[in-house]
Order: structure tokens, then sequence, then C-alpha cells
């Protein structure tokens, strides 16, 4: 076995064996957590619960986005590639249906040349602005940076290999490793976000939506 067939096969069922675990038990500790004594608010709403998770998935819905309009745009168009991408690029699907005699419908090619340019777009601007914007600056860490660099590089080595500049199984290889690497470190980093949004959102518009209003937070 090549590194190639390693990497495609054992390291990302590894990877995919960390996310599920990971994710699994990050979702009982936060549950666990959620559940202590509610010492402020002791009566849940869940109206405000449900109303907090809508609001936050519709772009300028909140009084948060509709402040940051272009900030808020580009989130939401990044968020929208990050997933649609790796699920519908046809390469990906090939790779599925080679493994597992699965496959759906795909992106056309060039409109997925055109979002992976906007993905390595959005991470140079999101970069940028917590290095400049003091606010952003003040909250972030260094893992905040190492992230962005992490999705930066494995969409690069995507396009890259998929268009097939530079040497083509090498460049493969790191996007494959790359994006293993992303996967697992989902459940112990802020990509856990991905997985806990509906969950922590609820949890905090059902404990503070009498205070924290859906719509403005």
């Amino acid at each position: 076995m090549d590194f190639y067939e390693l990497v495609r096969g054992p390291m990302a069922m590894i990877a995919f064996a960390i996310f599920i675990f990971g994710s699994c038990f990050r979702l009982i500790s936060f549950y666990q957590k959620g559940t202590n004594p509610k010492l402020l608010y002791p009566r849940e709403n869940l109206t405000n619960g449900f109303k907090a998770v809508i609001f936050g998935l519709i772009p300028f819905a909140t009084r948060f986005m509709r402040e940051r309009p272009v900030f808020t745009l580009i989130t939401t168009l990044f968020h929208i590639c990050i997933i649609v991408l790796p699920l519908f690029l046809l390469a990906h699907i090939v790779l599925w249906f080679e493994s597992y005699k699965i496959s759906w419908g795909n992106i056309p090619d060039n409109m997925a040349d055109v979002m992976v340019l906007f993905v390595l777009f959005a991470c140079i601007f999101f970069f940028l602005r917590r290095v400049f914007v003091p606010e952003v600056r003040m909250v972030t860490q260094i893992s905040d940076y190492l992230i962005l660099i992490a999705v930066f590089v494995s969409f690069l080595f995507g396009f890259l290999a998929f268009h097939q500049i530079g040497p083509y199984r090498p460049v493969l290889i790191l996007h494959i490793l790359s994006s293993e690497i992303l996967i697992a470190i989902i459940p112990f980093s802020k990509l856990m976000h991905m997985i806990a949004y509906p969950f922590s959102r609820y949890y905090m518009g059902a404990d503070f939506g009498n205070v924290l209003k859906p719509s403005d937070w």
C-alpha cells in the first residue's frame, strides 16, 4: 500500500471515526452542562429557543447581521460554499461511487471553481479581519488563525489537484491529508460550531430570549 492509498483509505476512516465519536462526546458534554440547575432563569421558553435558531440561519435577520452587511454576506456565502463543495463536487462523488457504489447529483465544474476561489478569498478576509479589527483581535486565539490556514490549504490544494497544476500525485495527497486533518479536529476546535450551532443557539434563546431578543443577537 503506497502513501496515497494510505491517506485515502485507513487515514480517512480514522479521521471520520475521530469526527463521529468526538462530536458525540462533545454533544453529550454540552447536554450535561445544559441540564445544570437554572439559577437566573429557571423557566425555559421553547418559542424563544426555536426563534433563536431560525433567526440565526436567515441572512440579515438579526440586528447584528444588519449592522455588518459585508461581513454577513461573505460569511453566508462562505458557509454555503464549504458545505456544498465537499458534498456535490463531481470528483468527490466519483470517489464515493468507487468506494461504496453510491452517487448523487453534482454541481457544474465552473461553478465549483468560482466557489473555491470565493472560499480562498473569504479565508483571507477573515484572517485580515482578525488582525486589523480591534474588537475581533481581542478575542482571537492562535488556533483561530491556524483553522483559517487549514481551510485555505485544503481548498487550495483541492483546486490545484482538480486542474492538475503542479505535481498531481503529491498535490492530491496534500489535499486529502489536509482535509482529513480538518475533519478530525472539528470536535476539538471552534469548527464544532457546525455541529453544535442549533443546540447552543436554542439553549441561549430558550434561557435568555426574554432579555436577549433572537432578532437582536
